[in-house]
């Protein structure tokens, strides 16, 4: 016999459990607002690396093998030096940790939609930020940050775009 949806979803998460039914609200004991007394969350779970550099050292650096030639591919060893690298790594460690959790697709999720696309990203040896560099040493930054000009700060006052609310959002106060 096969399966079909319904049937899994009612199966047993553990073999020898009974699937968890809806609690009864009649059995309340806090008048079934659905509060209960005494019931903890449990505590997030410890990370496996403590910092950035314990993830990048112990676990990607050790991991990840490709040809660093600075044609098609190129590192830093001082990843460090480099803002958008640690942004990125800083990224790809805490979706890890996250994601090491899931025991059916998290590392898959983890690999094609996190450490593939930032690896590009990072080994790219043209636009990457680790371009200038090769894996024999750091360079200085070959280019310049993002040029910028001063933004309206009215422009930023919207829910959408800030966490100030908007000045007719605030009692007392008017555009005009």
């Amino acid at each position: 016999m096969t399966r079909i949806d319904d049937e899994w979803a009612e199966a047993p998460a553990t073999p020898g459990t009974e699937p968890a039914s809806p609690p009864d609200p009649s059995s309340d004991k806090n008048g079934g607002r659905g509060k209960r007394k005494g019931k903890k969350k449990k505590p997030a779970p410890k990370p496996v690396f403590q910092s950035l550099d314990e993830f990048v050292t112990e676990y990607l650096a050790q991991v990840i093998r490709r040809q660093l030639n600075g044609s098609t591919q190129t590192w830093c060893p001082a990843w460090w030096k480099h803002p958008e690298a640690i942004s990125r790594l800083s990224a790809l460690w805490r979706a890890w940790e996250n994601l090491q959790l899931e025991p059916a697709l998290g590392m898959s999720v983890w690999w094609l939609q996190h450490c593939d696309p930032h690896l590009r990203a990072l080994m790219h040896p043209d636009t990457g930020p680790l371009a200038s560099c090769s894996p024999e040493g750091h360079s200085d930054y070959a280019y310049k940050p993002l040029p910028l000009e001063k933004s309206d700060p009215a422009l930023w006052l919207s829910p959408s775009f800030s966490t100030t609310p908007a000045p007719e959002a605030v009692p007392g106060t008017s555009n005009n």
